[in-house]
């Protein structure tokens, strides 16, 4: 078995632990006004052990200047990488308005703002694309035809499911594999919701429908509130030694979602 390559943590996490991103905030706009903030989270990673760091863009579209804001986003990364033999990721988030006839947004018009960002992106130096946490095939196959369509970079999708091995939206784990290879995604996989003990049987299912190289990146365990904070209940080691289970089951790429670190990160490189 190949080991699999090693992807970063979370980003929003960090910047808010960095003091520079209120609560409620959008942390791609720290792309253009504290970008040696998103580089210190970009080089703690490389120093953990990610192979690829993936960009701090992914809620970019609800600003009006997203196109910069990757194009920024993309070159704090690329600088971040000197030194490391590592990739860039251009990150790719749902939009925020859904789809018709859940929200407002046609077809045609959720195209366009994913080509506008894969060009953005590209543009700026990235070396793959990469779509997570989406809940809508629907809008997950349009981001992929759009990025396909647009560039030569390999494209990479990941959905988020609860429990019930379903989307918020519905979507199993097989007819996200099934669509997503109809239109050509290189990698496919599953992030954020969960953590990896509940992943491991949804990786274990989607391993089943597809012959794709697939990608896991839970979080660090369910999320509780307390004293008004959002805690994880997964440590570092807890985290890696779950992930075990996941990496023998052949998986390509691994990493952390929400609430993880650079302290996951290098447990989880151990644990590769």
């Amino acid at each position: 078995m190949n080991k699999p390559v090693v992807l970063d943590g979370a980003m929003g996490t960090m910047l808010q632990r960095s003091g520079k991103l209120p609560v409620g905030e959008n942390p791609s706009k720290l792309n253009i006004e504290s970008p040696e903030t998103v580089a210190a989270v970009h080089r703690a990673y490389l120093q953990a052990g990610s192979d690829i760091i993936i960009t701090n863009t992914f809620a970019a579209t609800a600003l009006p200047n997203f196109e910069e804001i990757i194009s920024c986003g993309v070159k704090v990364a690329r600088e971040a990488i000197e030194g490391f033999s590592a990739k860039v990721a251009l990150n790719i988030g749902p939009l925020q308005n859904s789809l018709e006839p859940v929200g407002s947004c046609g077809e045609e018009t959720a195209y366009e703002m994913f080509r506008k960002q894969v060009l953005a992106g590209v543009a700026a130096g990235a070396d793959i694309v990469y779509i997570e946490t989406m809940t809508d095939l629907n809008e997950a196959k349009i981001a992929v035809s759009a990025a396909k369509e647009s560039c030569g970079l390999p494209v990479f999708c990941t959905m988020t499911f609860e429990e019930n091995l379903r989307t918020f939206m519905g979507v199993s784990l097989s007819e996200m594999a099934e669509t997503l290879e109809s239109v050509g995604v290189d990698a496919v996989g599953i992030n954020c919701s969960v953590g990896p003990a509940i992943m491991f049987e949804m990786a274990r299912e989607l391993k089943r429908h597809t012959k794709l190289p697939l990608i896991i990146k839970p979080n660090a365990g369910l999320p509780t509130i307390e004293n008004g904070e959002i805690v994880y209940n997964v440590s570092p080691a807890e985290f890696a030694a779950e992930m075990r289970g996941i990496i023998e089951l052949g998986v390509d790429f691994v990493g952390g979602c929400c609430g993880t670190n650079p302290e996951f990160i290098a447990a989880l490189k151990q644990a590769v």
